[in-house]
């Protein structure tokens, strides 16, 4: 029977998919329109976040194509990292980008999506796959890039949102864009608060950025940008209770009932674009990030074989810079730099582990060749960094258009994931750094079909195959000690399908599907199945609008089993109901309908049904 269910929704779904005409630059590096890129890139509008309600950006992407996972560890504040095409520990392969700014921790690898707010966000862009042709060290699953608002209208609009729900969680938003004469200014701050679902899991910060721009007429534009997060996340740890023991208060018991952690973020850039002359454009950028995490707890857990508490402090600071130039003949080249340094310092020894730096600086080109009905792309990027030396990667992309209605492409490149300052520098002596690590390689491709027929009729289906070589695992030696080394070989391969009927003016429906095989072996081993490796995901969303005009929304989330570690498939049912009313919209969610006791991350369990409800108010002058 669950066959048959699946097997209707997923016909229903592929018969239609509408796809806005947005203008995306990730695939390319510049602004292009959806029709001129490949099948594996997905563009997020604002209007899509907007109904979404998210509080932040994993919550944004969760359900989106090619998403392997968006990790949950709890509710609200905790970590939540992105994974796409693969399994594993591969969220260090995936880059985070702010307005072409990467936000990847330099000490662990992966961004942080949770400490990402959703309420200045204009679009975000997803490309799957090999990208550091384009985007350097990390880009080897993926790059998510996220681009803020800015005003698009001189009357100034205001945006507001209040939002109550369980847990005593609340949230408040704000947006101010206007443009005042030829200046450009945005504003946005929020605040979200939460008693969290488990013991010890209380989540409170405070975020705010400001973007003011300047259009100096024949000289260009330039824009300064900056933006500050602060929380304070109560971290409970792990909880050993089992499905097949289910007990709703052992369950919410905390491993680490007093710990906790304050997180400090900051950001400043510096922008300048000009268009030169015969569509000859120039833009550049000057960046610097500070991020300050302080992990505390008083406690030791000879269970777990730590015997001491802990008290540290780790600093991380990004300077860096980039040119771009975009010629009339379809040139795009470059030149960026960094430099990245952490600390990490030991509160309770007065001691500092770790005090290191890395440079990095790039060169990369490319070129587009319009054969109608052929558009080939050529690029390459070469990567020089202080520690592991050079990385050269190539990248080719081909649409072929055989009508309006009918395209292929398809796109092959190499990319490469750098070692985190952990991975080379961890100073515990029983789980020591390796110094001497190589970069993780990869050599991945993907082949799209794309039929649209009018504004309703969309199908999309994309294979992708990658090939990880250098996969920097931990492992003990022959001594017991945990070390990294480059001794894994990975692939990953799979199918992803996109879908979204309009067929009826009052109710459309969206679904996207990816298939993943992802394993791994050592060094002279067999290959395994990766840790945390769903077979099938798939999402089915409806939107229909009923009597009384009101929005409502029916989502479906279907994750398969995973083998290792063991962990149930489950399905989740959510429904959002909305109504707006003149400049304002009330709306009502329920996450989670029927219940679901399920876990995403091993020993971390997630909670039940959800209630959440509030106002977002849109007032112009």
């Amino acid at each position: 029977m669950k066959k048959v269910f699946w097997g209707a929704i997923l016909l229903a779904g592929m018969g239609v998919l509408y796809a806005q005409e947005t203008a995306v630059f990730i695939g390319l590096r510049k602004e292009v329109s959806v029709e001129k890129t490949a099948t594996n890139i997905t563009v997020i509008s604002e209007e899509e976040i907007k109904n979404s309600d998210a509080k932040n950006v994993g919550e944004i992407l969760k359900n989106k194509t090619g998403i392997v996972e968006v990790s949950k560890y709890g509710t609200l504040g905790s970590q939540s990292e992105l994974r796409i095409r693969s399994g594993g520990a591969s969220a260090q392969q995936v880059l985070v980008m702010v307005d072409g700014r990467t936000v990847n921790d330099t000490s662990l690898g992966s961004a942080n999506l949770t400490e990402i707010p959703s309420e200045n966000i204009e679009r975000i862009e997803i490309l799957r796959g090999p990208a550091s042709a384009l985007y350097g060290a990390n880009a080897l699953g993926g790059v998510v890039n996220i681009i803020t608002k800015k005003a698009t209208a001189v009357k100034p609009k205001t945006e507001i949102g209040i939002e109550q729900g369980s847990f005593n969680t609340q949230n408040y938003k704000m947006n101010f864009t206007a443009m005042p004469g030829k200046a450009n200014l945005c504003l946005s701050g929020g605040k979200n608060i939460t008693d969290g679902f488990r013991d010890n899991s209380d989540y409170d910060s405070t975020d705010f950025s400001a973007k003011i721009g300047y259009d100096l007429e024949k000289y260009g534009e330039i824009s300064l940008s900056n933006g500050f997060l602060t929380s304070e996340l109560e971290t409970p740890g792990r909880n050993f209770t089992k499905l097949a023991d289910y007990d709703n208060e052992k369950e919410k018991t905390a491993e680490t009932p007093n710990a906790n952690q304050k997180t400090t973020k900051q950001s400043y850039e510096l922008n300048y674009k000009k268009e030169i002359a015969n569509e000859t454009k120039l833009q550049s950028k000057i960046y610097f990030q500070q991020n300050n995490l302080h992990y505390k707890d008083p406690d030791t857990h000879p269970e777990t074989w730590d015997f001491s508490p802990d008290d540290d402090i780790g600093i991380s600071k990004t300077l860096g810079a980039n040119i771009q130039i975009d010629t009339l003949y379809d040139i795009t080249a470059g030149v960026e730099g960094k430099n990245d340094r952490y600390k990490k310092k030991n509160e309770i020894t007065k001691t500092t582990d770790i005090d290191k730096w890395t440079d990095a600086s790039a060169i990369f080109a490319q070129k587009t060749f319009n054969l109608e009905p052929m558009t080939t792309t050529i690029g390459t990027r070469y990567d020089y960094n202080n520690v592991f030396g050079g990385q050269l990667n190539p990248r080719i992309v081909n649409i072929y258009k055989i009508n309006n209605n009918f395209k292929l492409s398809s796109t092959i490149g190499r990319a490469f994931r750098a070692p985190t300052f952990n991975d080379l520098y961890w100073p515990d002596p029983f789980m020591p750094g390796n110094p001497n690590l190589k970069p993780e390689t990869s050599v991945g491709s993907d082949f799209g079909i794309e039929y649209k027929l009018k504004e309703i009729l969309v199908s999309k289906i994309t294979l992708f195959y990658s090939d990880v070589k250098d996969f920097i695992q931990w492992a003990p030696d022959e001594t017991g000690i945990w070390t990294p080394s480059n001794v894994g070989k990975v692939f990953s391969r799979g199918v992803e399908i996109e879908a979204e009927s309009s067929i009826v003016k009052k109710l459309t429906q969206s679904l996207n599907y990816t298939f993943l095989e992802s394993k791994g072996k050592q060094e002279g081993g067999t290959y395994k199945i990766l840790q945390y490796t769903p077979k099938h995901r798939l999402n089915y969303f409806l939107n229909y609008l009923a009597p009384l005009k009101l929005q409502t929304k029916l989502g479906v989330e279907y994750t398969h089993k995973i083998e290792k570690p063991k962990i149930p498939g489950y399905t989740l049912a959510n429904l959002k109901v909305s109504r707006k009313i003149l400049q304002a919209e009330v709306y009502f969610s329920c996450e989670n309908i029927f219940n679901k006791r399920y876990f995403a991350r091993e020993d971390y369990p997630l909670p039940g049904r959800t209630f959440s409800g509030g106002i977002n108010l849109y007032l112009w002058d």
